[in-house]
C-alpha cells in the first residue's frame, strides 16, 4: 500500500495547486486495511467538507469498519456517523499538514461465536493528514497514527459491559490512504 501511494506521488506530477477557500465544498474519501498476527481490519470513510475560513474545513460523513479474528471467529462490524475539523498548514505549495479532529457515533454488531452483541461506541480522534494536491481539484490524503479516546457499550444475552479506551499508536489499523476532491474549482 505504501508502494502505491508512493508511486502515485511520484507518477501524478502538476504545477497547479489549490488552497481551501470559504465557501469551498470537498468529496474526502479514505480507507484502510490491514491482516497482521491474526486479524484482519478494514475501513472506509467517505466525508463531505465545507469551507468555513481559509484553510478550515467542517466534514460531515459515515464511517464502516469490519474486524476479525481468525484465531477466535470474532467478528465485529460498526457504522459510524462523524463530525470533524481540518486545518490545513501549508509545508510548500503541494503539500498541507492537516490536523483533523473528530468526533464518530458507532453502531454494530459483534459476533462472538454463540452470541451476537449490540454494540454502540464513541469516539475522539486527532489524526495527522498530508495532503498532497496534484491539481486544482484532486490532492491525496495519507495519514499515520491517531490519539483517540472511545467508549464502547456492549449489550447482549449475558448481559451489559462498558469499557473506556484511550490510545496514542502508529500500528497498521491507524494509518489511511485517500483522496478528495475539491468540487468548486475547475
Amino acid at each position: 500500500m505504501r508502494n502505491l501511494f508512493s508511486t502515485i506521488l511520484i507518477i501524478i506530477s502538476v504545477t497547479a495547486f489549490s488552497q481551501v477557500q470559504k465557501g469551498t465544498t470537498v468529496v474526502d474519501l479514505s480507507m484502510s486495511y490491514s491482516n497482521a498476527n491474526g486479524n484482519t481490519f478494514f475501513f472506509i470513510q467517505p466525508l463531505i467538507g465545507f469551507g468555513t475560513n481559509e484553510n478550515k474545513l467542517l466534514y460531515a460523513g459515515i464511517g464502516y469498519s469490519h474486524q476479525k479474528s481468525d484465531f477466535s471467529g470474532d467478528t465485529d462490524n460498526l457504522t459510524s456517523l462523524i463530525i470533524g475539523y481540518e486545518e490545513f498548514i501549508e509545508l510548500n505549495p503541494k503539500v498541507y499538514f492537516a490536523p483533523f479532529i473528530s468526533a464518530a457515533y458507532g453502531f454494530g454488531k459483534s459476533d462472538n461465536g454463540p452470541t451476537r452483541d449490540d454494540v454502540n461506541s464513541l469516539s475522539l480522534t486527532l489524526r495527522p493528514r498530508l495532503h498532497y494536491f496534484m491539481n486544482n481539484k484532486w490532492s491525496v490524503v495519507a495519514s499515520v497514527g491517531a490519539i483517540q479516546y472511545s467508549r464502547q457499550e456492549v449489550k447482549g444475552a449475558t448481559g451489559e459491559s462498558t469499557s473506556d479506551l484511550f490510545t496514542a499508536n502508529l500500528n497498521a489499523s491507524n494509518v489511511f490512504f485517500g483522496i478528495r476532491l475539491n468540487l468548486n474549482n475547475e
